[in-house]
Order: structure tokens, then C-alpha cells, then sequence
């Protein structure tokens, strides 16, 4: 079967905000990372020495006149006379903001001789010394953590464990986290640290970051981020074993933050991360009784805890209760306002309520999210089109420009897809290939435009555009699965066919599409028992008008002609208007 073309409009992915096990490590050189440090207090540090005091209100009068290079320049000069660690931390920050990163490293040295136990001076020679690739310095900035005191060695190992975990060099990573665990083991920080720091960002090294953290929970049980990190390290191995990108939690990972919940009844934070787990697993009813029970605790995000519960309801498409909801929430100034509006015009296409879906999707303003705003203005047009008023959707895409790729290929599909609506395929394939003119390395629009010249009966145009995607994209399935059914519903290179659609089936056993294909290539080999099975499989997953005649077309050939006939007769009542079931009766059953 060829997947079917998008009758939807083009879509960005919304997801909960979900908190990643790997935060970002403080970039080392990012202008702006602010001390909150008056020259006054400054100045008062640095034994009240007239020179140092006069040098660092000097240092400050040039910053206020926008010159960083001799603000930089004094106050590295004044720490280096006063060995003060005040004067060196001022002196830091703007040596970073100056991109002065050699010097920084010399009077970050200075900062620690002054203040040993400083975590952001620790931080900072860390950072500085893993931008430059100076082991041995990175080396001692990890050794000077576990010589902190005592009740700041673990909090001092957490914050240097994010900047280890984004280090590229994986083994050198190992190496300085290793560091923690040799000498401080009973720490649990320290096997977390270690953990993250074997699989990084790329989860490259799972069994032994599972090892780690495994470990950090022996210790610390129930703790929050290393439950997070565990979680997130079963799916990581779940999706490589399966070859699964869905993004979804798993069982492993659930059951693991289901047990520390349980534990810990009291952990919100916890419970706030079972209840996004299970939202991004499609558990929509179970994630929305925690964010609801989340939005009662008396807590600051109680609002977003609601937002959450009404936006598990849209996803689990109970549109009573998120349509109530939504209104709600902008009655009482709850919100994004331009979001629920947004979503609001969701539920309005998905009971096709085309004139109040485009009602609801011209109030989205130009603010805050702007692919939201965009994708308001496609939709809004696509609902004008569904709503039959082609003119007006066509004039309204005509007062929107488009500017980046992402916007230029999402316009010219709404554009392709109005067309088709209007029921002219060569205005729609006209409008992709505009675009893919702009742009000839979008596969998803090449892809689209070969469905397209498929439908207006160039087929060999079609199938030159899909081996293109595909020299492109081998793996893709839907072009392997669209070229490999073309040949086989032409009777054409047969073998090549089922090479094509068994890759296509093998990448996603469970697309309906595919399944349809599986069972139609058997069915042009002549092997009638196993196209049925795969037939079969595909309707059940999918009702359609294709998948059923083609599964009464092999019942036909089987000499089953009155099954053959409830099965069409059954699925032209819910689709009276597709044309290939209707041909395929007449063909056969005339």
C-alpha cells in the first residue's frame, strides 16, 4: 500500500517540558555568567590597600564607559597584586566576557589559592580546562572537589559531574569521574557522577552507567536524580535492543519511577517525573490524574500542573473535557493565552468544526512561541480549505512569509495540500516543487511529490523521485515501502519489490501501510495463505478502503467469494467514496 498522502496540516510535536538526566554543563566561556559583586565590596576585601581600591573603581568606571578590554586588563592586574578573592572572582568574569580564557586560567588560580572551597572557582578552572583540552588541569580541578569539607563535597561532585558528562572524550570523562569514586565511595554523588559521565549524552555506555547508578541508589535511595538518570538509561537500552525511536518510557523505566514513587510518597519531584513519563508513554489518563493531584498540593505550579492535566486529556482525545478546561483557564487569565487558543483550534479541527477551528486560530498572536504562531496561520488556512473556501485560504497563505526552511516547506505542504483538497493534484504538485526548488535536499517534500505524481498517473516520474529519497535516505520506510508497493501493484521487478517492503517491514513491523504491502506482494507471488494473514493484520490495525479490497481481492482468488463480498460491502458503508474498493467490486463482482 502506498502511505497515504497527509491530509493533515503540517504539525510540530508538542511534548510536556521533561527534565533530561543530562543537564547542560555551565559553558565555560559564555559572556553574561554574572558575579554579583560591587566594586565597593570589592574594594573592602582587598586589605583596604589604597592602590588595589583606586585600581578597582578605575577597573569599574572604564566598564560603565563600554570598555571591557582595560576593565578586564585592571582588575586582572589588581588580583594579581592583591591575591584577594574577591578582587579575582570580578576579575574572572570579565576576562570570560573579554574571551581573555588564557589569562582567566591564571587568575582563576589565584581565586582558589585565596578561597580553596570556592564551588564556582572549582567550576571554572573545570570548564577552562576542558575547553582547552588540559587534562592535567582538569585532572586537579576534580581532585580539589573531594578536598572540599565535608558537607560540601557531594553538592561540589554534582556540579562538576554535568560538566564531565558533556566532555566529548568519553574515556578521559571516565577517567576524572573515576576520580570520586576511588576516593570518595561512599558518596553517592560520586557514583552518579561516574554514571553520567560512562554514557555522557549519547548513552553510548549503558550497562555501565547503569552499574554506577545502581550503586548511587544503594546509597541514596529514592533519590530523585538518580532515579531520573536510571529511568532514562532503561529506555535508552529498551529503544537500542528494539531498534524502537518512539520516545516513549517503557515498562522497565516506568516501573522503576512507579517503585520510587511508591517509596517515597512524599517526593514531588518524583511524582512529577512519573507523571511526565507516562504522559510521553501515552498513558494520557493516568498522567492526568497525577498532574491533577500535583495541581492540589498547594504548590507555585499548581496553574501549570492544570495546563498539564488538560493537555493530557487533549492528547487522550477527550475534547469535552479539554474544550471546558481550556475555556477555563482563559476566563480566569490562566496561561499561555495563545497556546490554549491554539490547542482550542485543534479540538475545533478534530470535530471538524472548520469555521470555529479558523475562528480560534486567528487569535493566536505574534508572541512568545513563534512555530506556534505559524502553524496557527497553516491551520487556519487549512481549515478555510476544509471548510470549502479555497479562495480565501489561498489569499490567506498569500500574506504570510515564510523564512526559514522549516517555515518555506510547511507552507508550500499546506499550499499542496489546499490543492488537493480543491481536487487538483497538479496545482498541489506544483506547489511542492516550488519549493523543493528552494530547497532540493528536502526529502520529506520529494517524498510527498512522488505520492503526488503517483496520483496523477506519472508513475515513472513518481518512481524516479522515490529512488532519489532513497539514495538520500536508504533506511527511510515509507519510500522503501511506497517504491517496493508501486512495482508490486504493477507486476513489475518482483524480487527488487519485496526486497524493498520486507526492509520497509522490518524497520516498522507494525505500520498498517506496510502490512498492506507485505500481503500484496505475496499476493502478486501467488502466496494466497500468507497475504491473507498480512492482510488481515493491516485492517485491523487500520480500516480503510485500499487495505479491505485488496484482502477481498486474495479471498476472491481463494474461490471465497461471499467473504470476500462482507468484507467490501462492510467497508463501503464507512467509506462510501473510496474509489479503488468501488473499482475493485466492479472488477471482480460486476
Amino acid at each position: 500500500m502506498l502511505a497515504a498522502m497527509k491530509t493533515d496540516f503540517p504539525t510540530f510535536r508538542f511534548a510536556l517540558n521533561s527534565r533530561g538526566v543530562l543537564q547542560r554543563a555551565v559553558a565555560p566561556l559564555v559572556a553574561g555568567a554574572a558575579l554579583i559583586c560591587s566594586p565597593l565590596a570589592v574594594a573592602q576585601t582587598a586589605l583596604n590597600d589604597r592602590a588595589i581600591v583606586l585600581g578597582v573603581l578605575a577597573a569599574e568606571f572604564a566598564l560603565q564607559e563600554g570598555d571591557l578590554a582595560t576593565a578586564a586588563a585592571t582588575y586582572s592586574e589588581m588580583a594579581r597584586r592583591s591575591r584577594d578573592a574577591k578582587v579575582s572572582e570580578r576579575a574572572v568574569e570579565l576576562l570570560l566576557r573579554a574571551r581573555r580564557s588564557d589569562e582567566a586560567k591564571e587568575i582563576v588560580a589565584i581565586w582558589q589559592a585565596s578561597d580553596s572551597a570556592s564551588p564556582r572557582a572549582n567550576q571554572i578552572a573545570l570548564a577552562l580546562a576542558l575547553n582547552s583540552n588540559d587534562e592535567v588541569g582538569a585532572l586537579k580541578a576534580v581532585s580539589n572537589a573531594v578536598a572540599f569539607p565535608a558537607d560540601m563535597r557531594g553538592a561540589a561532585i554534582l556540579d562538576l559531574s554535568r560538566q564531565i558528562a558533556q566532555h566529548k572524550n568519553r574515556d578521559f570523562a571516565v577517567r576524572m569521574a573515576s576520580v570520586f569514586t576511588e576516593t570518595q565511595p561512599d558518596l553517592a554523588e560520586s557514583h552518579y557522577a561516574l554514571s553520567i559521565a560512562s554514557t555522557g549524552t549519547d548513552y553510548s555506555r549503558i550497562n555501565d552507567a547503569l552499574i554506577s547508578i545502581d550503586r548511587a541508589l544503594a546509597i541514596k535511595p529514592n533519590w530523585p536524580q538518580a532515579v531520573a538518570v536510571k529511568a532514562r538509561l532503561l529506555q535508552a537500552s529498551d529503544e537500542k535492543a528494539t531498534s524502537r525511536r518512539s520516545g516513549k518510557a517503557g515498562a522497565d523505566s516506568l516501573k522503576v519511577l512507579e517503585d520510587a514513587v511508591a517509596a517515597n510518597s512524599e517526593s514531588r519531584e518524583l511524582k512529577l517525573m512519573l507523571a511526565r513519563a507516562k504522559f510521553d508513554d501515552g498513558k494520557f489518563a493516568e498522567a492526568r490524574k497525577l498532574f491533577l493531584d500535583l495541581s492540589d498540593d498547594g504548590t507555585e505550579d499548581g496553574e501549570e500542573m492544570k495546563l498539564s492535566a488538560t493537555l493530557a486529556a487533549f492528547s487522550a482525545q477527550d475534547w469535552e473535557t479539554a474544550e471546558t478546561e481550556f475555556n477555563a483557564a482563559i476566563a480566569e487569565e490562566r496561561g499561555d493565552v495563545g497556546a490554549i487558543r491554539y490547542y482550542l483550534g485543534r479540538i475545533s479541527e478534530a470535530r471538524k468544526r472548520w469555521a470555529e477551528a479558523a475562528e480560534r486560530y486567528a487569535k493566536v498572536q505574534k508572541t512568545g512561541n513563534g512555530d506556534r504562531y505559524w502553524e496557527s496561520q497553516l491551520r487556519l488556512a487549512g481549515a478555510l480549505a476544509s471548510d470549502k473556501r479555497t479562495l480565501q485560504a489561498l489569499s490567506h497563505l498569500q500574506t504570510l512569509t515564510p523564512t526559514t526552511p522549516r517555515e518555506k516547506s510547511t507552507y508550500a505542504q499546506t499550499e499542496s495540500i489546499i490543492w488537493r483538497e480543491a481536487g487538483d493534484n497538479v496545482k498541489a504538485l506544483a506547489s511542492l516543487d516550488r519549493a523543493i526548488a528552494a530547497d532540493e535536499k528536502d526529502m520529506d517534500l520529494l517524498y510527498e511529490s512522488a505520492m503526488l505524481a503517483d496520483r496523477i498517473g506519472d508513475q515513472a516520474e513518481s518512481e524516479k523521485r522515490l529512488r532519489k529519497v532513497l539514495a538520500a535516505a536508504p533506511d527511510r520506510p515509507d519510500a522503501n515501502n511506497a517504491l517496493g508497493y508501486a512495482l508490486a501493484d504493477r507486476g513489475e521487478k518482483l524480487p527488487e519489490a519485496r526486497a524493498l517492503i520486507e526492509k520497509a517491514h522490518k524497520a516498522a513491523p507494525d505500520d498498517p501501510a506496510i502490512l498492506d504491502s507485505m500481503g500484496w506482494i505475496a499476493f502478486r507471488e501467488g502466496r494466497l495463505d500468507e497475504a491473507e494473514r498480512f492482510l488481515r493484520l493491516s485492517l485491523a490495525k487500520f480500516e480503510d478502503g485500499e487495505i479491505a479490497a485488496h484482502l477481498g481481492e486474495v479471498l476472491w482468488a481463494q474461490g471465497r467469494k461471499d467473504e470476500a463480498r462482507t468484507i467490501w460491502r462492510a467497508q463501503l458503508v464507512k467509506q462510501p467514496d473510496s474509489e479503488i474498493l468501488k473499482k475493485t467490486m466492479q472488477r471482480l463482482d460486476p
